[in-house]
């Protein structure tokens, strides 16, 4: 998928998300504001509450989106006969959408009342949620081919050296310059004796100094009477050099700390679909069958 393509692609997603949930919130605002023991006299209660006619179908098509993305995503990781099909970042990104528009549908299916065996499912679907935006996170520190496949540190240490190979080349970079991109990219303590939450703090607080701190850099190269639009190819490759750094050191460390998150996100997807099935199995047998 062309790069271009690419942005409209999320655009899309995420517009598709915010407007869905803006409108259904507009829509039924009325209703969900009004205290539990007056809506039955509410004029949408025959349609809004969770057995109506759009109550249930955001239930519905809730389930199914969170269903099928997982199914779907699963599938291309695991199927080798899809292992050609796109790249699994495009996937998983498709992934996300239904997986958090989802339980959106199914927030407004219980219409915010949630209780009972159907509550277990909601935390759990909420844990999978949460957990799945920090797996997210642990997911991109990894760093893969076009296609999906991890790459190794040997991968990533050829990739940084014709960085700095170009660095040196087409922009007169010398060995102080690389360390003083390079010190940005590693923490004072060494990465092996960093824990969890060390590691986690260090990226994000990273990610966010990272632009004012290489701006004193830049400051220098912009006296030394580079052009401006040099100066933006250097910035480009200086940030994919600080990431190549960091992923390089991090790289062991973000596979054992994937893994650990697979261990907890598993289990709390099992139970919320357990509970799902039982909850549409009861609602099936008491009549509930919605359009069908």
């Amino acid at each position: 998928m062309a790069r271009d393509v690419h942005k409209v692609y999320v655009f899309f997603l995420i517009a598709a998300g915010l407007l869905s949930t803006i409108v259904l919130g507009i829509h039924g605002a009325g209703y969900y504001s009004t205290p539990l023991e007056d809506r039955p006299f509410h004029p949408q209660y025959t349609s809004l509450k969770p057995t109506g006619l759009l109550g249930q179908g955001y239930g519905i098509v809730g389930s199914l989106m969170i269903t099928v993305g997982v199914i779907m995503y699963s599938s291309r990781k695991r199927w080798r006969a899809m292992a050609n099909l796109g790249r699994i970042k495009n996937w998983l990104e498709f992934h996300i959408f239904l997986c958090l528009l989802g339980p959106i549908l199914v927030v407004y299916h219980t219409t915010f009342k949630i209780g009972g065996l159907v509550a277990v499912s909601f935390w759990s679907m909420a844990a999978v949620v949460l957990s799945g935006v920090i797996g997210r996170y642990f997911y991109v520190q990894i760093p893969k081919g076009i296609h999906g496949n991890e790459l190794s540190s040997q991968d990533l240490v050829t990739e940084n050296e014709k960085l700095a190979e170009t660095l040196r080349r087409q922009f007169g970079f010398d060995e102080d310059l690389l360390k003083r991109i390079d010190s940005e990219a590693l923490p004072a303590k060494p990465v092996a004796e960093m824990g969890l939450m060390e590691v986690i703090s260090f990226f994000i607080v990273n990610d966010l100094m990272r632009r004012s701190r290489l701006h004193a850099l830049f400051a220098d190269l912009e006296r030394r009477g580079l052009q401006a639009q040099l100066l933006s190819r250097i910035r480009v490759m200086a940030s994919r050099r600080i990431m190549l750094t960091r992923r390089i050191a991090f790289l062991q460390q973000f596979k054992k700390i994937f893994h650990y998150w697979h261990v907890v996100h598993l289990p709390f997807s099992i139970v919320m679909f357990v509970i799902l099935s039982i909850h549409v199995g009861v609602a099936i047998a008491f009549g509930y069958t919605w359009i069908f």
